[in-house]
């Protein structure tokens, strides 16, 4: 039987393990866009693309959704996680296979983060 502190110190970590994800996935395009923007290179010119290292977790051809996880990243205190993208151009989503690297375009349209290009990662 577990002892007091340590039964609540088990619900905070549960609680801040399904509270983080949820919070990402509530952030709207604009934020989510900040954010991902402090990941990019310091070296990188304005105006540059925003690529992003994921592994896929799900291509959903029909729905034209890119479900994709990525580690955490400590330099802008967000944890890993694991979020569904809309794709633009769903041509080449059948491609992609769960587990596969790859780099993902992010663009604001029209308010929404959307995934406008990928290329394989080797």
């Amino acid at each position: 039987m577990l002892k007091s502190k340590s039964r609540i110190a088990l619900a905070l970590a549960l609680a801040m393990a399904t509270a983080a994800p949820a919070f990402a996935m509530n952030m709207g395009g604009p934020q989510f866009l900040q954010m991902m923007e402090k990941i990019r290179s310091d070296k990188a010119a304005p105006g540059t693309p925003l690529w992003v290292s994921v592994r896929v977790k799900n291509a959903d051809v029909p729905g034209q959704k890119l479900t994709v996880s990525h580690r955490a990243v400590p330099k802008i205190h967000m944890p890993a996680m694991t979020m569904t993208f809309p794709v633009t151009d769903p041509t080449h989503l059948a491609m992609l296979h769960k587990g596969d690297p790859v780099e993902i375009e992010l663009s604001n349209v029209n308010g929404e983060v959307k995934i406008i290009d990928f290329r394989m990662q080797h």
